[in-house]
């Protein structure tokens, strides 16, 4: 732990949040739409993701169990190929679609002093390229395990998700010497209630409905991020 009095952070989801869009989805896309859909993704499990991503978004499913089956599914892939995929992925279509009220309120918690981190279930094939991008060096995501080169199929856990945020928050809290309790978090979704409820300051961004509801009966700040 650092020496001194604890640290304020601020803390950003990534999909849907800090981005116009979920990750995931969005390389569902660019894959399609560079022929490259079945070096990644079997066949028969592509009505499946497409079916749960809907799901989700409707609050009709817990998608760690789409987590997980996407890193069994990608067990024996080579590191350093997944690495040069994500980079060209998110140079052509994650980057334009990076809200600029986010890059904003990044730049105002930076003049404040404030620890920055990003904090998302996606892996870190998309969420440290979005930390470098936006010179936020601490990232806290779903861990996809890499062995000999290769991915396992295996994810860290917990999976940053809902309770599991949390869990690594507070790991990452007490190793970076900062207090939870006086900072800010900005997400979108009511799966990040969990963490939410331990920040000075919850913001929603672009809520989905149940965090809309739920930020106006708790007087949460909501920002509507174009």
């Amino acid at each position: 732990m650092s020496d001194g009095p604890p640290q304020v952070a601020a803390i950003f989801d990534m999909d849907d949040t800090l981005l116009n869009g979920s990750s995931g989805r969005m390389l569902f896309t660019w894959l399609r739409d560079k022929g490259m859909l079945n070096r990644y993704f079997r066949r028969r499990d592509i009505p499946q993701a497409i079916l749960a991503a809907l799901l989700y978004k409707l609050h009709l499913l817990d998608p760690t169990w789409l987590i997980l089956r996407m890193g069994r599914s990608a067990a024996g892939a080579d590191a350093a190929e997944m690495w040069a995929i994500s980079r060209r992925w998110f140079d052509e279509m994650l980057v334009p679609a990076i809200h600029q009220d986010g890059v904003a309120k990044v730049a105002w918690h930076r003049a404040q002093g404030h620890r920055l981190v990003i904090c998302s279930g996606s892996s870190q094939f998309a969420v440290d390229l979005m930390g470098a991008h936006l010179e936020i060096d601490e990232t806290v995501c779903t861990e996809w395990i890499v062995q000999a080169g290769r991915l396992t199929g295996e994810l860290r856990q917990p999976l940053v998700f809902a309770e599991g945020k949390v869990f690594w928050m507070n790991r990452w809290a007490e190793e970076k010497n900062v207090d939870l309790s006086r900072s800010y978090f900005y997400t979108d979704h009511i799966s990040d209630r969990p963490l939410l409820e331990v920040v000075a300051h919850p913001v929603a961004v672009n809520p989905d409905p149940k965090l809309a509801r739920l930020a106006r009966t708790r007087g949460w700040d909501v920002l509507a991020w174009r």
